[in-house]
């Protein structure tokens, strides 16, 4: 008797191996929402436990969505001007489906006078404000309107200098992270 408890455990081992080996690295839906004026917006991400760190996750295919009316708009995440991407690239910076610990991710966003966004994002280095071109909300990140246009000009430097004077009340949007 002994001896089929233990075949029966073993085989039942065997066959459920490789469901939790595969469980354990499937991508899971993570978003963040908040509301802009007539808007509603959203980011969101694939995302699965870092198997290096179990603290912190990488993931892919970040999109911003806008939803405004019946009117969808989508996003792939970094949403940034061609010159600023080029500017961070020329720095050793690149921009991969797969984010992960160290790589630009998002991991804020703000609406202001419900009408324009800025997504802020971070590198989890000391020295990003340094970065010329960065991505920070309070630095150099592009404000949105609720078109997808990027605001310049003027308008940019007035949103700017709101948001140095006061970078808080933000909606989270750190994927990365996994506490």
């Amino acid at each position: 008797m002994r001896d089929i408890t233990f075949k029966f455990k073993f085989f039942l081992c065997m066959l459920l191996t490789p469901f939790f080996s595969f469980a354990s690295g499937t991508w899971s839906a993570k978003s963040a929402q908040m509301q802009c004026g007539s808007a509603l917006v959203k980011v969101s991400a694939e995302c699965q436990v870092n198997k290096k760190k179990s603290t912190e996750n990488i993931c892919r295919n970040y999109y911003l969505e806008i939803k405004k009316g019946m009117k969808n708009k989508e996003f792939p995440l970094p949403y940034i001007p061609r010159s600023q991407k080029a500017l961070l690239e020329k720095q050793g910076y690149s921009f991969n489906n797969v984010v992960r610990p160290g790589d630009w991710a998002p991991s804020t966003m703000k609406c202001y006078d419900n009408e324009n966004i800025v997504i802020g994002y971070h590198l989890g280095l000391d020295e990003e404000e340094s970065v010329k071109g960065s991505l920070l909300s309070y630095i150099d990140a592009p404000f949105i309107d609720l078109s997808g246009g990027f605001i310049t000009g003027n308008k940019l430097s007035e949103l700017r200098s709101r948001e140095m004077k006061n970078p808080y009340n933000n909606t989270n949007i750190d994927f990365i992270s996994n506490r």
